[in-house]
């Protein structure tokens, strides 16, 4: 049977254990600000397409009023 653990011994592993425990939550902060750091960036992406795509849109109504508005005054007497 192993000897029971002294104070300093017992002092020694909880901080070993704390220690480990520190290192991890650091490694986890570091990876989740890097995952935000990724769906930051897609997100202005996003916000970038769909500012062009919301041009395009505008672009297509204006045409197609244009287009509706000269066969409507083609077709008058």
């Amino acid at each position: 049977m192993s000897e029971p653990l002294t104070q300093a011994q017992d002092h020694d592993r909880r901080i070993g254990r704390l220690e480990g425990i520190a290192e991890q939550s650091v490694e986890q902060d570091r990876q989740t600000n890097t995952r935000l750091d990724r769906i930051e960036r897609s997100i202005r992406e996003v916000r970038k397409e769909i500012a062009a795509l919301t041009r395009w849109l505008v672009g297509m109504q204006i045409a197609t009023l244009l287009v509706l508005g000269t066969l409507i005054l083609s077709r008058l007497p």
